[in-house]
């Protein structure tokens, strides 16, 4: 019996050192993120990781304590062979997890969880975001790793079971009980509440927390809640719908009248990952984007403008339908739920437009065709309506050939007409069929000089527009689908990650130069956009009008596991994990408002 429990401990420490050697390998791979932390955070990190650890571990000892109480009367060497065979998929398993998420979280900012099972419909455009040479980097991860712990497993634990000897069965009961009791760091303890994410968040800095997340242990953990309808409860929801309500609420409607034409043919273009900090007006870098410096002139910016998440799939439904998702739970993924949204597409067709929406790539990516069919699009074209030969980019047909698709339409449309675009050169990885303008092979570099290329051939596609009769009669709206970490390397609590341009153009403006600074965020499209057209925007239940001036500015988004509030005054993060408010504030009275509003709309479509 003795052998049989020092080889149980032995299990133990190994499986704690490999989910250690996993974390540890893990903060090598973020390095220029975890490099902010200071030694001592980090080696806290490391002690409080301990918590996820060994409650993992807790699930391979049961498997190791009940392989052992059933052979209890059988000597060692006949265990080797399944000891082998489980420990090896156990860590086969584990790296599989791992290893993808050192990639993944240094591009979302969050560990992998169970919502990436929705890219795998996918795969091909789920890959496309990542260099071959990294997936080489990775695969060279993968195998090292996996060597070293399985030597390592072989010479100091499988080895240990040729000490056991047959037992008697007396002591069968002792191993069971042994191997029960591992339900304790299963659970982190004796108390009420269960091992969660929060067990291992000891810091306000971001990146110090998550080091100490174990991925194999998150990822398990998501997936278990993967379908449940986890509620929030910051305040009452009758109690949150009157406040809302009350904050939208207008005595009259005391709007700028922007548009020469109540009937204007309308193009939203959806730039790919523009976020602030490549936008010169809104205080980003100078010369990435030129042209929409010098379109800025023109039109009218929005200069306090947010996206309300970070993927493109959440930011379109804000976009065209003015609807929220909710952390770990897209709206875009519930197909009962999106056959119910109100959408720009579906009230223009009501006023007799026609419609088409554009993308160089596949849009059976991440639902976005099912998505773009339930709101009422006539027609979209894809990757597949271009010549095969254009087909040079991971993800499709670089922007260039895709506004040359667009203008080629707009020329023959009959007016008025509403078209919209999705635009893909300035995602991952950052590959554009231009001379190189801004110079650098670091990642950052490599996104701004894809955005440059982005941003010059939206340029051409405006001069080309301007010459057409139709321009006279046409409103250009130009916003990002969600920001982004780059350039300002934010994460993903951060409320400037989500900060994005919205720029309206067109000859049907009555006001050139002007700046908009309410504060406001991508669902308050339809609800400023079509007031300005005489049409009713009441199906539109979250937005606001941000050319009414007596509504109050606010914007707000969602991460992977928390929500942000931003007004002129106050900028809060709710973090789901330890289910607290990230700042210490003396005001949130709107900010609880919102967000339960936004979580009880979600619940109740």
């Amino acid at each position: 019996m003795k052998q049989r429990l020092n080889f149980f401990l032995a299990a133990a420490l190994s499986w704690i050192a490999f989910m250690i050697f996993i974390r540890f390998a893990f903060s090598i791979y973020q390095y220029s993120q975890t490099s902010l932390l200071s030694f001592g955070e980090i080696i806290l990190s490391f002690i409080y990781g301990l918590y996820h650890d060994v409650s993992i571990t807790g699930y391979i000892l049961m498997l190791t304590g009940l392989i052992l109480s059933l052979s209890i009367t059988l000597p060692g060497t006949k265990l080797k062979v399944p000891f082998r065979i489980l420990y090896t998929l156990l860590m086969l398993v584990s790296l599989t997890i791992a290893v993808p998420n050192f990639e993944l979280f240094r591009n979302w900012g969050f560990h992998a969880d169970g919502t990436i099972l929705s890219y795998l419909k996918t795969p091909k455009e789920a890959a496309a975001s990542t260099a071959t040479s990294t997936y080489i980097l990775l695969l060279g991860i993968y195998i090292a790793m996996f060597t070293i712990s399985f030597k390592l497993f072989n010479r100091f634990l499988i080895k240990k079971l040729d000490a056991i000897i047959p037992t008697k069965l007396k002591f069968l009961p002792v191993m069971l009980l042994i191997t029960a009791s591992m339900i304790i760091p299963i659970r982190g303890g004796l108390g009420i509440a269960p091992m969660n994410v929060g067990f291992v968040y000891h810091s306000s800095n971001t990146y110090a927390n998550l080091l100490a997340v174990n991925p194999i242990w998150n990822f398990s953990y998501s997936l278990k809640k993967l379908n449940k309808n986890n509620r929030l409860k910051l305040i009452p929801d009758e109690e949150a719908k009157i406040r809302f309500q009350d904050m939208i609420a207008s005595q009259t409607i005391d709007q700028d009248t922007l548009l020469t034409s109540k009937s204007p043919n309308v193009i939203i273009i959806v730039l790919e990952s523009f976020t602030s900090t490549i936008i010169e007006e809104l205080g980003g870098k100078k010369g990435v984007t030129p042209n929409i410096h010098a379109l800025s002139d023109e039109g009218i910016m929005f200069t306090n403008f947010y996206g309300i998440g970070d993927r493109t799939k959440i930011g379109l439904v804000g976009v065209f339908s003015g609807f929220p998702s909710l952390p770990q739970k897209p709206v875009i993924e519930y197909q009962k739920k999106i056959q119910q949204l109100p959408s720009i597409c579906k009230t223009l067709k009501k006023q007799g437009y026609n419609s088409k929406f554009y993308y160089g790539g596949d849009l059976h990516f991440a639902s976005i065709n099912s998505y773009l069919s339930n709101i009422g699009f006539d027609n979209t074209v894809s990757m597949d309506d271009f010549p095969s030969e254009l087909n040079t980019s991971k993800w499709g047909v670089h922007d260039e050939f895709l506004f040359d698709r667009m203008y080629h339409d707009i020329k023959l449309e009959k007016q008025p007409f509403f078209k919209a675009c999705l635009t893909l050169s300035s995602h991952e990885p950052f590959n554009v069929p231009m001379k190189t303008a801004i110079q650098g092979k670091d990642e950052n570099s490599l996104f701004m000089n894809a955005a440059y290329y982005t941003d010059k051939c939206l340029g051409e596609f405006i001069g080309k527009l301007k010459r057409l009769p139709s321009w006279d009669n046409t409103l250009v709206v130009l916003l990002a689908d969600h920001g982004v970490r780059y350039v300002g390397n934010y994460v993903p609590n951060d409320p400037n990650k989500y900060k994005t341009p919205m720029l309206w153009l067109g000859g049907c403006l009555k006001q050139k130069g002007l700046k908009i600074d309410k504060y406001g965020c991508q669902p308050d499209l339809a609800t400023t956009l079509l007031p300005q057209m005489g049409i009713d925007a009441s199906d539109f239940t979250i937005g606001k009008n941000l050319l009414n001036k007596s509504q109050k500015g606010f914007a707000y988004f969602t991460y992977n596991n928390g929500y942000g509030y931003v007004n002129s005054d106050e900028s809060l993060v709710f973090d789901l994990n330890s289910n607290k408010w990230k700042t210490e504030i003396n005001k949130y009275k709107d900010a609880q408002t919102i967000l339960q509003y936004l979580d009880y709309s979600f619940f109740k479509l």
